[in-house]
């Protein structure tokens, strides 16, 4: 009986599977910041349906209700607070993951201006206000990039590699040249697209890949304060094609603005 035994285990160890398994099973991660709401937490909620790990970031997580709730309901993922304006935080947030490799940074959080801003023409000639100017470089443009170089490590402790900006349209010169409404804004999503293009230039070598992605006309917040009223995308839409087009970044990405329907966008 004890050779029958022997012998049944012995068939089933050379069937088992092989280590490659192992690698076939392991779960990427993707930290989103400015996961609170609109297409950020669009995003959370996508790539957690997907199965992948995230760590989705607010300034005010007590605040964040909605996404108190997929984290209550998604144990893929993980709220912490981040405040894209705050070094000293942002170094205290890379403390806490410890190392932990992040296969995806996606730089979702960004100001376009608070209602009371845009209602008085503080992004417009006649009514441009320094402080509004500050407030939009720091969060949209040195925040991104500051995030980025204090969690290199983590990223390029990953497996894919990857670290993604969120432009827009209102960035681009060919297509939004005769707009005016949102200087700083506009001026933003420009800045992002060349830091973006140049950060591709260094951190290629290390084998990471730096793209700029758009979400397209998007129902959020955002749109609604722009006076934006024309056909647009569920946040829901827009980031399953931003999943899609993260999911296909390689190394060789040409590093240029691209919509969430895979056109590049004129800059």
């Amino acid at each position: 009986m004890r050779r029958i035994i022997f012998s049944l285990v012995a068939a089933l160890a050379a069937f088992a599977l092989p280590p490659a398994v192992a690698e076939d099973a392991y779960t990427p991660t993707i930290l989103v910041t400015g996961s609170n709401r609109g297409i950020g937490l669009a995003l959370a909620r996508e790539f957690a349906d997907a199965g992948w790990k995230v760590i989705a970031t607010s300034r005010n997580p007590a605040e964040a209700k909605e996404l108190s709730q997929l984290a209550k309901k998604n144990r893929r993922v993980r709220v912490e607070q981040l405040d894209v304006t705050d070094q000293a935080g942002m170094r205290v947030f890379a403390q806490r993951l410890n190392g932990a490799p992040i296969d995806v940074l996606f730089h979702n959080a960004a100001l376009l201006g608070d209602r009371e801003d845009t209602g008085n023409r503080k992004q417009q000639f006649g009514g441009l206000d320094e402080a509004l100017f500050q407030r939009v470089m720091h969060t949209n443009v040195y925040g991104p990039l500051k995030l980025s170089e204090i969690l290199v490590e983590n990223v390029a402790a990953s497996r894919q590699k990857k670290i993604v900006g969120m432009t827009s349209g209102l960035g681009s010169l060919q297509l939004m040249g005769r707009m005016s409404r949102f200087y700083y804004y506009q001026m933003s999503k420009s800045a992002l697209n060349m830091g973006f293009r140049a950060m591709r230039n260094d951190l290629k070598p290390r084998g990471i890949t730096v793209a700029i992605l758009a979400p397209g006309m998007v129902e959020t917040d955002l749109l609604a304060e722009s006076g934006y009223s024309g056909r647009a995308l569920k946040p829901s839409e827009s980031a399953a094609g931003l999943r899609k087009l993260v999911e296909a970044l390689t190394i060789d990405d040409p590093g240029v603005p691209v919509n969430v329907d895979g056109k590049t966008i004129p800059w």
